[in-house]
């Protein structure tokens, strides 16, 4: 039997993150204070390359095996179908274990591939009508897409499956559409059409990896609606009047990622983890330093709007602060702390937060002075922690 060994395993996705952050009634603001709070997480980015490395293996493990069931006279083009496949999906596609051998038909590689099968069908592939008893209870049975290179007597019953023609439309962008679906939801359909006004963004940003372009806050929000299934995931970062720091911790906050370092460490590993992802990643009317810092590449892409279509403003209080370093966004958190102590005139209970997150990152000096702030506020201040 023809195989590739390791089973799909189908939800090996991002975290429950990827939904919107922590509401504000989640806020515990009794106890000890945060830095109590915060435990040596497993998963925090300490060392970026090594991150990197991880993360690759990981996909490489968790990749969806295909067969692309071909004739070898079809191979130059099941080979670009492949690459074109694996850039844009989580997939492994076995062109070696696709391939006809002398005097195979494909309903024996059928019968023989327990993997999801695309059947590439041609003169070659599919030569000569069969009994209908012969290809009925393989082919219409298995989750298979098939590809029509050219005419061929293949069973017009198939057209009621997932088929394509080359010669009507992107057969690429419709797998890459039907794999992403059985993927999330097997049962579920998957549209196959593309807006003619947007096909650019279609041929830079979903058929090619690493990218980058810029459109109007409705062009990308149309595209973000008719694209959104050719990617793993679509994430729209509010970038319009906010800092690099508090547009990076909402992207890494959507991908489940654990930023507690500064603010270089937390960029890196951003980067790394977009890199073998793909992503399409909205960058909403960001300034020049955000659009530079977090523009994805590897896999990744980026959609840069010109105007806010959405616009958000990041409480400055002492209880978001500490809402933040629960989350573990401490560069968020840091920032806030600072705001409010120059906006009072006075420590209040920031310099104590500060200097755990100060000791986190090794930077002693600025904690110890840090204390010494605390230690010159007024007892009655300390009643929080009481």
């Amino acid at each position: 039997m023809r195989t590739l060994g390791r089973k799909p395993h189908y939800g090996d996705q991002f975290s429950p993150a990827f939904t919107r952050g922590v509401g504000m009634a989640n806020m515990h603001l009794a106890g000890p204070p945060s830095a109590a709070r915060i435990p040596n997480h497993p998963n925090s980015i300490k060392h970026p390359a090594q991150q990197a490395v991880t993360l690759v293996i990981q996909r490489m493990l968790h990749l969806n095996p295909v067969v692309l069931a071909h004739a070898p006279a079809d191979h130059a083009y099941a080979q670009e179908l492949a690459t074109f496949l694996e850039l844009g999906c989580d997939v492994r596609c076995d062109l070696k274990a696709g391939q006809l051998r002398a005097h195979e038909h494909l309903v024996d590689l059928v019968e023989q591939c327990p993997e999801h099968l695309i059947l590439l069908l041609s003169q070659h592939s599919w030569p000569q009508r069969l009994p209908r008893e012969r290809w009925d209870p393989v082919l219409l049975a298995r989750p298979l897409a098939c590809v029509l290179i050219e005419p061929c007597p293949y069973p017009t019953l198939l057209e009621r499956r997932v088929f394509f023609d080359v010669q009507k439309g992107n057969v690429g962008r419709s797998l890459k559409r039907w794999l992403w679906q059985q993927h999330r939801d097997p049962v579920g359909g998957t549209r196959y059409a593309w807006s003619s006004d947007l096909e650019e963004l279609y041929a830079v940003l979903a058929d090619r990896h690493g990218t980058q372009m810029t459109a109007t806050g409705e062009v990308a929000r149309r595209f973000v609606r008719e694209a959104s299934s050719e990617f793993e995931c679509v994430l729209w970062i509010a970038c319009h009047q906010r800092t690099l720091v508090e547009a990076m911790g909402e992207l890494g906050s959507l991908l489940g990622m654990v930023l507690d370092g500064q603010e270089r460490d937390n960029r890196l590993s951003i980067h790394e983890m977009l890199a073998v992802r793909r992503c399409l990643i909205v960058l909403d009317a960001p300034s020049e330093q955000v659009r530079s810092a977090l523009t994805a590449f590897g896999r990744s892409s980026t959609l840069i709007t010109t105007e806010p279509v959405e616009i958000r403003q990041t409480p400055c209080t002492f209880e978001y602060a500490r809402l933040l370093v629960k989350q573990q966004r401490l560069t968020e958190a840091y920032d806030v702390f600072y705001a409010l102590m120059n906006e009072a005139g006075e420590p209040g209970f920031c310099p104590q937060e500060l200097a755990w997150i100060c000791d986190h990152w090794g930077r002693t000096v600025e904690a110890e002075s840090l204390r010494q702030l605390v230690q010159q506020t007024p007892s009655h201040q300390m009643g929080l922690f009481d």
